[in-house]
């Protein structure tokens, strides 16, 4: 049976229109991704400021990007495990 332009037109639209919803759908799905970071980190970003105020404003991140309290020493930081 010979296709005809018309359908064959159609089942390119149809086609191109099934990868624009799968496009469409992972867009969505980073983006949600996206927001779901952004409000961790802002929740983080309060937890953090949350213990500044509540330690005098003595907290640091050590290597595996945890807070402790660490202690001031002109150029030098020192955890405050290492204090006297």
């Amino acid at each position: 049976m010979k296709q005809f332009a018309l359908t064959t037109c159609i089942r390119r639209i149809w086609i191109m229109s099934g990868w624009l919803r799968q496009e469409a759908a992972i867009a969505a799905g980073m983006l949600v991704v996206q927001r779901h970071q952004v409000e961790l980190r802002e929740e983080e970003e309060v937890k953090v400021e949350q213990q500044v105020a509540a330690s005098g404003g003595e907290v640091g991140v050590d290597s595996q990007g945890r807070l402790r309290r660490v202690r001031m020493l002109d150029d030098y930081i020192l955890p405050f495990e290492c204090g006297m």
